[in-house]
């Protein structure tokens, strides 16, 4: 009997852990890996993906694509100087406990390596458009093999560090084919299309009722945690260094926010085992609202990102791929790189699978983890099948992986006849 029991209080425990793992599956993500608190912070996770085979007498010849850059410094490093020196001031104070001098140690060294690189691609974020080209190219070789098509148009934002994720991404697609001819543009021309910026007498206000909701978000977070013990000996006295300007807690949020960057940088450092679990929560809830804001929609901000910025883009893909469709077309791939703020608003026009809701700022975390869904190096690939017969299927990936549209089906598994896909487009974008 007594072995029984023991066997019965065994079920029971791993029922309790197992349905605990699944009742909140954004704390969940958080002990797997505490940097998802990090949203488009986090570098480019490498997929594990499988093909759906497309139907018989299909075959891939043409790609269309759109790439934020990948992981990067913090912009402007500046943000560090206050923070770091307040740290210094902190120490010599000796108001810091261990944890909290292990941060400003990691802190110092972050600072050190942003030293001239504000905003510039890490050889993480190199690494990041190597691999993403190279899988591409594994997945539709025969695309990048066509004797008649061997054009390949780039475009690019001006900004340095999506110019060197370009350059990671066709260098690598160039070193496993060769023959392939590529045109790169870049400029304001082309920064204006691909992250359309949304005009201050629009933005302004959004922004204020974003902020209202992100204080009320974190007043409401942190009622009961005891934030700041595992970094500072007395907050009172750290209230005191700071000013009464500047809450404790409102510190605490910036030197997480600043140790988020770590894993995309090109040093070992771990600034969030510093933290405690619940701070680092707190900030990932906050820090997602924000990241659905910027690059999504809100139901308290609407879906204005997708208006202004996701339209035209849209737009683009089906004017290019109507040319590539052309008889004696000689192009293989459009290639476009930008931003968080041009492939979110994309992929939320689009409305694939994640990016069709539309969440609360303080329930964002739960219906669109940013680190899931916009993370470094993100990524929409549309990859068109044709047949003998000239039909044309097309296939979506959202970071390479399968994505459909919720509200369209598909012909055939995540396949859509394209007549059908471009008159989806074209409704969205006023196209004929």
């Amino acid at each position: 009997m007594k072995r029984f029991t023991i066997f019965f209080a065994t079920l029971t425990v791993i029922f309790i852990l197992a349905t605990s793992a699944t009742d909140d599956p954004y704390r969940d993500a958080l002990r797997r890996d505490p940097y998802n608190a990090a949203g488009n912070y986090h570098p480019y996770p490498v997929p594990e993906y499988s093909d759906t085979k497309a139907p018989k007498g299909y075959v891939p010849f043409y790609v269309s694509h759109y790439g934020r850059h990948g992981s990067r410094y913090l912009i402007g490093s500046s943000r560090y100087t206050y923070t770091v020196d307040m740290m210094d001031q902190l120490h010599d104070k000796n108001l810091l406990t261990s944890e909290g001098e292990a941060l400003r140690d990691d802190l110092h060294a972050m600072r050190e390596a942003h030293a001239g690189q504000d905003g510039i691609l890490t050889q993480v974020g190199s690494r990041e458009h190597q691999g993403i080209s190279t899988r591409l190219y594994k997945r539709v070789r025969r695309v990048f093999r066509q004797k008649d098509r061997r054009d390949v148009l780039v475009v690019s934002t001006p900004v340095h560090r999506v110019l060197q994720s370009a350059f990671n991404f066709t260098g690598a697609l160039k070193g496993l084919e060769p023959d392939l001819n590529f045109q790169l543009y870049s400029g304001d021309k082309y920064k204006n299309y691909l992250v359309h910026s949304v005009p201050d007498s629009i933005s302004d206000p959004l922004d204020s009722i974003c902020d209202l909701a992100l204080e009320a978000m974190l007043a409401d977070l942190s009622k009961g945690v005891k934030t700041g013990s595992t970094i500072f000996k007395d907050n009172d006295l750290v209230q005191q260094e700071l000013g009464e300007d500047e809450p404790v807690i409102y510190f605490l949020y910036q030197l997480v926010e600043e140790s988020s960057i770590a894993k995309c940088l090109d040093i070992d450092v771990d600034p969030f085992s510093h933290f405690t679990d619940d701070e680092i929560e707190i900030f990932g809830k906050i820090w997602n609202a924000q990241c659905a804001f910027w690059f999504h929609r809100t139901k308290e901000t609407g879906d204005v990102n997708n208006t202004i910025t996701g339209v035209p883009l849209l737009a683009d893909f089906v004017t290019k791929a109507d040319e590539a469709l052309m008889p004696g077309s000689t192009k293989c791939a459009d290639l476009r790189f930008g931003h968080d703020s041009g492939i979110g608003p994309l992929l939320g026009t689009i409305k694939v699978e994640g990016y069709d809701t539309t969440p609360s700022l303080a329930d964002a975390y739960l219906e669109w983890p940013a680190y899931e869904y916009i993370p470094m190096g993100s990524n929409l690939q549309m990859i068109f099948y044709k047949n003998r017969q000239g039909d044309v299927l097309v296939k979506m990936l959202r970071n390479e992986k399968e994505t459909v549209i919720p509200a369209l089906p598909t012909f055939y598994g995540p396949y859509y006849k394209w007549k059908d896909l471009r008159a989806y487009f074209a409704g969205i974008c006023g196209l004929e």
